[in-house]
């Protein structure tokens, strides 16, 4: 399967469920005008079904546990002290 587009985006602006279906809007930081602090700013919307959504969010699972592994990133002890 050939992908013939694609997105990028920094993040997930919103998630929210409408008539049975969950909707993503994907946002892209943009420089403020002021003092080019990021701003996000929402520019598409992935809609899905519950049951594709819960696929996705099992997929991101096994990729947060693979960059675990691999020391990409740590998950937050909710014990530790500050």
């Amino acid at each position: 399967m050939a992908i013939e587009t694609e997105i990028y985006a920094d993040g997930i602006y919103q998630i929210h469920m409408l008539e049975h279906t969950i909707r993503l809007d994907l946002m892209r930081l943009q420089p403020s005008p002021e003092n080019n602090t990021p701003i996000p700013r929402p520019f598409e919307r992935i809609i899905m079904n519950p049951q594709g959504f819960l696929r996705t969010y099992e997929a991101m699972g096994q990729i947060v546990q693979k960059l675990e592994e691999l020391g990409v990133i740590r998950r937050n002890d909710p014990n530790a002290q500050q």
